[in-house]
């Protein structure tokens, strides 16, 4: 007899996921107990460093389990470039013991829940663009199969009894908000919706523990481009043009729009070149934001 997620790839496939099947996906299932009847969907991260270089570490783990945890440890892993890998289409202990969340009851979570791993580090890592374009589609995905809402999304922070913190530097509040976002009359395409988060990456930094906002490293402290955007703004227009206010702050648009168009488009475009290399310069590889030293 099927297994109950055996449909799950080629959702993911229609939807314009890159899915790709390990062998014996369809026939594996974990014996801890009764089949999967899930009612939403459960995000966690695997713990793991990964990269583009290496972007799925954790597949083979989560295929076997661990000397504490048999396996499989979940349904699908989303590896660092989006790509998804498929795990089991049965039983898969991801969850535990899951208390009541959202409009999901509490009980065993792995019957409860279709649970993705996204393959990335968690404390000192984030996951990467094209991961979390892909987990928002993959979840979509599942959540309209089972004619369940967003809010049937949650974290394993937000279910576990045990004190869990995945899916770490992933807001579940605003990632619910953007699955809710589906009914746009202008959907975008897993491609854009990782363009998007990439350019939102480049702007704001990577996200906190807990998915805030927090800006890039760099010697002057944390700072979005949009703050070093105005220090150089207001450098240059306080030798330009002592007139405006050169104090403006990175929380006031209409000082921002002042200042520029105190500026000749010829020095405009300039300006914001360099900022674009300096930008550049700053950014971490992945690696190197692991690898980082801590205050």
């Amino acid at each position: 007899m099927a297994l109950p997620l055996v449909w799950l790839a080629d959702a993911l496939r229609e939807a314009g996921l890159a899915v790709v099947e390990t062998d014996g996906w369809r026939e594996r299932t974990a014996t801890s107990g009764p089949q999967p009847a899930p009612v939403g969907v459960l995000e966690h991260h695997t713990a793991t460093p990964a990269s583009y270089d290496n972007p799925a570490p954790s597949v083979q783990l989560c295929i076997d389990g661990r000397p504490d945890l048999a396996g499989p440890l979940c349904h699908a892993v989303i590896g660092f470039d989006g790509v998804v890998h498929m795990i089991a289409a049965g039983r898969a202990n991801h969850a535990g013991e899951a208390k009541a969340s959202g409009p999901n009851p509490g009980g065993d979570g792995n019957t409860l829940y279709v649970g993705f791993e996204w393959d990335y580090q968690g404390v000192d890592q984030g996951p990467s663009p094209e991961q979390h374009a892909a987990a928002l589609t993959a979840t979509r995905v599942v959540l309209e199969r089972l004619g369940r809402p967003a809010d049937a999304a949650r974290g394993h922070k937000e279910t576990s009894v045990t004190g869990k913190i995945d899916p770490g530097h992933v807001d579940m509040d605003r990632f619910r908000a953007e699955l809710g976002n589906k009914d746009q009359e202008d959907q975008m395409t897993p491609e854009q919706e990782a363009i998007l988060r990439r350019l939102e990456h480049e702007l704001l930094g990577p996200r906190g523990p807990n998915g805030e906002i927090q800006g890039w490293h760099t010697e002057l402290g944390p700072r979005t481009i949009v703050a070093m955007l105005v220090d150089l703004v207001n450098t240059v227009v306080a030798k330009q043009a002592p007139d405006i206010p050169a104090q403006a702050g990175a929380g006031d648009p209409e000082a921002i729009k002042k200042a520029f168009q105190a500026l000749p488009p010829d020095q405009a475009a300039p300006l914001l070149a360099e900022l674009v290399r300096i930008q550049h310069d700053r950014q971490l590889t992945p690696e190197q934001y692991a690898q980082r030293p801590q205050p």
